[in-house]
């Protein structure tokens, strides 16, 4: 491994110094060429309104430029531009990664809850608010869009923000690509992607094995990922998109949680708790989805979708009674929205409807063997939605409002009654352009966010039934913002104030050691403070964002003024890309993230840490053959902090630790 590290070392000096004398080239190049910065066409706001005029804190990113030089290990090594965004949880494959935006999200011990997840116009969050991202292919990411902040009144349920997804419909000038990656830790990546264009027909077709030994003892994973993405023009107004997913993965190992001692003597070492009750998953997903889009002139559009996907779950944790879990998931919905726009008027109506069935058996694990079943039932989650969301612009004032009504019902064949929840979110925003390419906004919303069906399952009392003493969180934003674009240059900042109640937090028991257990831990206040700025030229692109914020508990129930855990306070974040005129590319990311809380008393501080990545790659091109050389450093600097904290575990065991220095190199191959 040591030989690898020095060889990958060599090739990045190398690099920089090869690039020198081009570096001038491109300077030079770049006095002669006028970039400016175009809008694109955007989907989460489901209005066609350009991104610098919309009254919303709102974040976006094209991939395409340097997709090809990212390992693709997690999406954490593309979301970190995202103010108020934080991710933790990239090397913890069993559990996928957590990520809260504001706040949101932050009380996950596995997975997302409390964002909305969609990729290519098909909800991937659950009814209940449960997201994952363990099926996501990475090799065709083409680009995101993140709205930072309530959105119910347009996504309903676990909307305390938006980040919409889209993959490739296409290769590029080409039909086939093969690409492979090795690194550090076992890891390998095979990755093979073709495409057909034939003018009414795209498709794109992608198959993806990937594997690892993990960092610590007890962390590997492999899986094995294919998907399909058609889209057909059935006539000049009329575009029909399919997709569909299947992952498999037949083992995901889980380390567990250490206490601060255990990571000064062994920061690779596994639980031993973990080891001795086998702890891992495995997951069969499948996701199937259509969408159709009709237009009729240049006023009226109709976009509909229809989706079934289908999880199994098998787990093994690191206690006895109840120990292994085997869930079966089926979920499926439809949606519609009504599109008309003239002359400065947009106007939509919209209505969705999904169902979940969630068929959840548990059984004794005895030191890692399957024994009698101790839980069976069969829960259900189903849920209503229609809105309306109108904007209209005067000369230079835009106004945006969106109002939703939800439905949503839940129970299990153990409960004699469903639980019934209705509730009407509001927004309103506006924006002002005080000169031709700067302007104010602001903007009022709300969010509303039930327990999941696995939360309400997780009773203390460890009887079948759901724990109703658990109720929904609510939650009101207000915002005031400021964008300008100059040619190259775009920049956003706003400051925003958030308002909750009955937060929901986890919890570890005795007797439950590893499980997560939940309760309402009253209201909270989210205030802070978001700058971003994006430069691109013909050569250069840096992406910059500060986040400045207090996430604090605001009753006596939790100690008024008492930090909420796990969400830093400050975040920082720089990015600077460079393409030569030789087609080298090299892109080196910073971060800075602030200390943080790793339970509700605040007496655990996590300390503030730096990390730091450095990729690069160069393509040499001969006729319509490509072929593309990279490699990547991660925590260059070699930095120690944890990957993931266990908010409120017991037994002191919150600590997961990052990987130290490491490394990867690939190859692909397009034709």
């Amino acid at each position: 491994m040591k030989m690898l590290e020095g060889t990958i070392l060599q090739f990045l000096c190398l690099s920089i110094i090869y690039i020198s004398p081009n570096f001038v080239k491109s300077q030079n190049k770049s006095k002669t060429t006028t970039i400016t910065l175009r809008e694109v066409l955007l989907e989460a706001p489901k209005t066609e309104t350009p991104s610098s005029v919309l009254p919303i804190s709102f974040s976006t990113r094209d991939l395409s430029s340097f997709q090809g030089i990212y390992q693709q290990l997690s999406l954490q090594e593309y979301l970190g531009s995202v103010p108020g965004l934080f991710t933790q949880n990239a090397n913890n494959y069993a559990q996928d990664l957590r990520i809260s935006l504001r706040g949101f999200g932050a009380r996950s011990a596995f997975g997302i809850r409390g964002i909305k997840i969609i990729v290519d116009g098909i909800p991937e969050t659950t009814p209940d608010g449960q997201g994952q991202l363990d099926n996501l292919p990475l090799g065709i990411l083409k680009s995101f869009e993140v709205i930072r902040g309530p959105s119910s009144s347009l996504y309903g349920n676990a909307s305390g923000g938006v980040i919409y997804l889209n993959t490739l419909d296409k290769l590029k000038d080409q039909k086939a690509n093969f690409k492979t990656s090795l690194g550090a830790y076992g890891f390998q990546n095979y990755q093979l992607s073709t495409s057909l264009d034939n003018g009414k027909t795209v498709a794109l077709i992608y198959a993806n094995r990937i594997k690892s030994d993990g960092y610590r003892i007890n962390s590997g994973f492999e899986q094995n990922l294919f998907n399909i993405k058609v889209k057909q023009l059935t006539s000049a107004n009329s575009t029909i998109q399919f997709q569909l997913n299947y992952t498999n993965s037949p083992k995901a190992e889980d380390a567990g949680g250490l206490t601060l001692e255990d990571t000064e003597s062994n920061l690779t070492q596994a639980r031993q708790r973990n080891l001795d009750y086998d702890t891992y998953e495995r997951i069969d997903h499948f996701k199937t989805g259509i969408r159709w889009l009709q237009s009729w002139g240049s006023r009226w559009e109709l976009d509909t979708y229809g989706f079934y996907s289908f999880r199994d779950f098998y787990g093994k944790l690191p206690f006895e009674n109840g120990g292994i879990i085997d869930l079966n998931r089926n979920y499926f919905g439809i949606g519609t929205k009504l599109k008309y726009k003239y002359e400065g008027h947009q106007w939509q109506i919209g209505i969705e409807n999904s169902q979940q069935q969630d068929q959840r058996d548990r059984y004794l694990n005895l030191k890692g063997i399957q024994g009698t079943q101790s839980f069976s039932q069969l829960e259900s989650f189903s849920s209503f939605g229609i809105y309306i969301l109108d904007e209209v612009q005067w000369n230079n004032l835009l106004l945006r409002t969106s109002l939703r009504y939800d439905d949503s019902r839940l129970g299990a064949d153990s409960v004699s009654e469903d639980r019934v929840y209705q509730v009407l979110n509001p927004s309103i925003g506006l924006s002002y352009a005080i000169l031709d390419n700067q302007r104010l906004f602001g903007n009022f919303s709300s969010s509303f966010e039930t327990p999941t069906l696995s939360e309400l399952s997780s009773n203390p009392s460890g009887v079948e039934g759901l724990n109703f003493d658990l109720d929904p969180s609510k939650a009101t934003n207000f915002e005031l913002g400021w964008k300008g674009t100059w040619g190259k240059t775009s920049i956003e900042a706003n400051v925003f104030f958030i308002e909750s109640s009955n937060e929901i937090l986890p919890y570890e028991l005795e007797a439950f050691p590893g499980r997560s257990f939940y309760r309402n831990t009253g209201a909270t206040r989210r205030r802070g403070f978001e700058l971003s700025g994006l430069y691109i030229s013909n050569s250069w692109e840096v992406q910059a964002s500060i986040t400045q914020a207090r996430y604090q508990f605001s009753d006596s129930e939790m100690e008024d003024g008492n930090s909420i855990p796990g969400i830093p306070n400050s975040q920082l974040f720089l990015q600077i890309m460079h393409i030569t005129s030789t087609k080298w590319k090299f892109q080196l990311t910073g971060e800075s993230i602030g200390k943080f809380y790793a339970d509700n008393t605040n007496k655990v501080q996590i300390n503030d840490y730096q990390k730091f990545r450095l990729q690069a790659g160069k393509t040499i091109s001969f006729g319509n053959t490509e072929l593309d050389f990279f490699s990547g450093i991660n925590n260059l600097f070699n930095v120690q902090y944890f990957d993931n904290i266990r908010l409120n575990a017991f037994g002191k065991r919150y600590y997961e630790p990052a990987p130290g220095r490491n490394l990867f190199f690939g190859i692909s191959l397009g034709i």
